[in-house]
């Protein structure tokens, strides 16, 4: 009877080696798939900054918007603001320096139509920027030299110069 204990008690040592080699080998497996998770939430997270930050740069980088100026001559001379570049301005606005606001010489331009002003690519809305002004002793009409114009999507303000060469209601130049 003395080798069957032995036989068990062999038989008993070894499946406990066994058993403690499946856990180790488990423990260490297990501990291997948190540490791939956790690298794996990492990574993931880093792709929602790094696409967060993407859309925000989409969302600040201007949309190729530009603007040229075209005076025309008529009973009232006007002006006209052409959106010339390939994306929309949406919210176009002038842009008044208080400083320029106190000076009576220089006029305050305004829409010809009312509500906010949207050009899409190639589009123009017609702006009034003259002001009856005491100049040297006698009222005269006064035109500014530029007028200052802010968008949404461009978000700084742009100085555009007024042109000199004006066009006539038929589009002739004079």
């Amino acid at each position: 009877m003395r080798a069957a204990s032995w036989v068990s008690a062999g038989t008993a040592a070894l499946s406990g080696a066994v058993a403690a080699a499946a856990w180790r080998t488990a423990n260490r497996a297990d501990q291997a798939r948190l540490r791939v998770e956790a690298e794996r939430d990492a990574a993931l997270e880093q792709v929602a900054a790094l696409t967060q930050l993407v859309e925000a740069a989409r969302a600040a980088a201007p949309q190729n918007v530009d603007f040229h100026v075209q005076r025309i001559r008529g009973p009232v001379d006007r002006f006209r603001l052409r959106n010339v570049g390939a994306g929309t301005a949406t919210n176009v606005r002038f842009v008044i320096d208080p400083a320029e606001e106190q000076n009576r010489r220089i006029p305050t331009p305004q829409w010809h139509q009312d509500g906010p002003v949207t050009l899409l690519p190639d589009q123009w809305a017609d702006f009034a920027a003259s002001a009856l002004s005491p100049v040297a002793g006698s009222w005269r009409i006064v035109f500014p030299t530029f007028v200052t114009v802010i968008c949404d999507e461009a978000g700084t303000p742009r100085r555009i110069d007024l042109p000199t060469d004006v066009v006539a209601e038929d589009d002739v130049v004079s």
